[in-house]
C-alpha cells in the first residue's frame, strides 16, 4: 500500500491531473529548453537533458523564462506534449500566464501550483505518483513503500 502525502497550496491555474513526478532543483526554462514538437528537454546546460515532459508532474523551484516562455509553453499544449501539471515553490509570471493562456487558446486547464504549506521539493521525489487538485489548492503524493 502506498503512503500518502498532501500538501497544500495555491492555484495559479484551475484543474485536476495526475501522473509521475519529474523533480529537479534547478531552475527550469521552456524557451529553448523544451522541444515543442516533441516533450523533450534540449536544454544542454539541465539535468533533465533528453527526458520528455509530456504527460509528468513538472516540480522545480522557480522557473527561468523571457517573454516567449508562455507561447513555447501554448506551442508545447498545442502539439499534444505538455505536462500534466505543474508544481513550484514559486510560479514564474511569463510561465503562469503560459499555462493561463492554454485555457483561452486550447481550452485545456493544466494545473499549476506554488506557495505550499511545505516545500515540495523536500517531499516530492522522481517517479512519486502524484495527484495534482489545483481546484481546491491540494496536491496528493503517493510513495511506495
Amino acid at each position: 500500500m502506498a503512503n500518502k502525502i498532501i500538501l497544500r497550496g495555491r492555484s495559479i491555474t484551475r484543474g485536476v491531473a495526475e501522473g509521475k513526478a519529474m523533480v529537479t532543483r534547478q531552475f527550469f526554462g521552456f524557451t529553448h529548453g523544451v522541444e515543442p514538437f516533441t516533450g523533450t528537454v534540449c536544454d544542454e546546460r539541465h539535468e533533465w537533458l533528453g527526458q520528455n515532459i509530456k504527460g509528468k508532474v513538472l516540480v522545480f523551484p522557480y522557473g527561468k523564462s523571457s517573454s516567449s516562455g508562455g507561447l513555447f509553453i501554448l506551442e508545447t499544449i498545442r502539439s499534444g506534449n505538455a505536462p500534466a501539471a505543474l508544481i513550484n515553490r514559486e510560479v514564474e509570471p511569463v510561465i503562469g500566464a503560459g499555462f493561463i493562456m492554454a485555457k483561452i487558446f486550447y481550452n485545456r486547464e493544466i494545473p499549476a501550483m506554488d506557495r505550499f504549506d511545505q516545500d515540495p521539493l523536500e517531499i516530492i521525489e522522481n517517479g512519486d505518483f502524484i495527484r495534482v487538485d489545483a481546484d481546491h489548492g491540494v496536491v496528493e503524493i503517493s510513495k511506495e513503500p
